[in-house]
């Protein structure tokens, strides 16, 4: 038995290296080796403390942190390959003068079963720079309209304030932070989530993965208020140059504001007053101007509703010159009041009318009716002409007129006429009186009347 195994030895191990071989070529036929890419590996960065201990940052360029891996071995394997089990690693220790450093690939399966894996590219290329921070307001923005009769007041957000860092290069660009709430339609306050989005100078996005941002969202309170048409008016004070007056002419312009609020002031303000003390005409010889900003009398919480309306009132008080003219006032206009008891009164005769000088705009005294002007003596203050006698005694007085004027005219000098008071029951006194010395008479009685009969 023995002698047969042993016979034709080498012809049997020949063949079964033949078999072996051919067994081999089988195999490869059947489970190749084959070279397979797989894309969108991301890079690992490994000790970027190297870069950022020195008070630098790193941004990684032309997407070289996404790359592709080539991997050779068995189809089979392959078949089992996920891009999940491929890590892909930069060092930044082994960082060049150039700012790049070696990509470094493996798996984390089959990897003694990977006949080469290789980076497709084969270098990280990344910037240094020095390390920025900068803090920026967060500016509250509306956008759309709210419904009729309503506008955007205050806003107020949670935090107001963001502090971003990165490298030197892209900080420096930012200019603004800004969370934007939509308004369309509003009748009422509003509370909203808002994105902080940053902007540089030239108004455009800022989306840079190399910045940190500390506040990335916030919640805005926007106040809607409500509107409404008021007035403005003006008092004004003070006394024009001499021999001059206002003409009580006040332009106000605009003399309509549309203001914004909220609570029971909104509600109760009907009009904006101008108070006297500050439009002042002292001293004026022509028309005065004065310029004011509203908002400074506006109650508190109320505002302008627009924007657009820089809030200038202006307010013209028109000054005229005062002419003098003389006008002839019938004394059967004049009155004699307070006569002493027991006596009558009555206007020495001057012709039937009094010439006065009167004084006012040239618009108020062009037309004026002096037929229609009247005057009062007040009999009690009047002076006697003979001092020797004392206490009240028939005979002529000296009397002050107070000329009853239309508004805006008056006297220039000082009226006096002449009056005679005579006992109303000395009939021989009446008589005595000269009638053509006797303009007209004041506190006849039923006696006089009948005297005259």
């Amino acid at each position: 038995m023995r002698q047969k195994l042993t016979n034709n030895l080498g012809l049997k191990l020949i063949s079964i290296a033949v078999a072996f071989i051919l067994w081999l070529v089988v195999v490869s036929i059947d489970d190749p080796v084959i070279t397979r890419n797989y894309s969108g590996i991301e890079v690992e960065i490994l000790n970027a403390d190297a870069v950022t201990s020195q008070g630098k940052v790193y941004e990684v360029l032309d997407g070289s942190n996404i790359i592709s891996v080539s991997i050779s071995a068995k189809r089979s394997v392959l078949e089992k390959m996920s891009r999940d089990y491929i890590k892909a690693t930069a060092d930044l220790k082994e960082m060049t003068i150039l700012n790049s450093v070696s990509i470094d690939v493996r798996t984390t399966r089959y990897s003694d079963m990977i006949s080469s894996i290789t980076p497709l590219t084969k270098n990280l290329k990344v910037e240094v720079e020095d390390l920025e921070k900068k803090q920026l307001s967060i500016n509250v923005e509306t956008v759309g309209i709210p419904a009729k009769g309503y506008v955007v007041g205050s806003n107020s957000p949670s935090v107001n304030i963001t502090s971003i860092s990165g490298p030197k290069s892209a900080v420096s660009k930012l200019a603004r932070a800004v969370a934007t709430v939509d308004v369309s339609g509003a009748t009422s306050n509003i509370r909203a989530s808002s994105r902080v989005v940053l902007y540089d100078g030239n108004g455009d996005v800022v989306n840079n993965s190399a910045l940190t941002v500390g506040v990335t969202e916030i919640l805005v309170d926007i106040d809607i208020l409500a509107t409404k048409e008021i007035p403005v008016m003006a008092a004004i004070s003070g006394t024009p140059a001499e021999g001059y007056a206002s003409t009580g002419k006040v332009a106000v312009s605009p003399d309509t504001i549309l203001v914004a609020g909220s609570g029971s002031a909104f509600k109760s303000l009907e009009g904006i007053t101008i108070p006297a003390d500050d439009v002042s005409i002292n001293g004026a010889t022509g028309d005065v101007t004065h310029t004011f900003d509203i908002n400074d009398y506006l109650p508190g919480g109320i505002r302008l509703a627009t924007n657009e309306y820089d809030g200038n009132v202006e307010v013209t008080v028109y000054i005229g010159k005062l002419e003098n003219t003389i006008v002839d006032v019938p004394t059967a206009n004049i009155v004699i009041d307070n006569i002493p008891e027991g006596f009558q009164a009555s206007l020495v005769d001057i012709g039937g009318s009094k010439r006065i000088e009167i004084q006012g705009l040239n618009e108020v005294i062009t037309g004026l009716d002096a037929s229609r002007i009247t005057g009062t003596i007040d009999a009690s203050g009047m002076t006697p002409r003979d001092t020797t006698i004392e206490g009240i005694h028939a005979g002529s007085y000296d009397a002050s007129v107070r000329w009853n004027l239309p508004a805006g005219i008056t006297i220039v000098n000082s009226s006096m006429m002449e009056v005679s008071l005579y006992p109303t029951t000395d009939n021989t006194a009446l008589i005595a009186l000269p009638q053509e010395g006797v303009a007209g008479i004041a506190g006849q009685t039923e006696h006089t009347d009948q005297t005259e009969e």
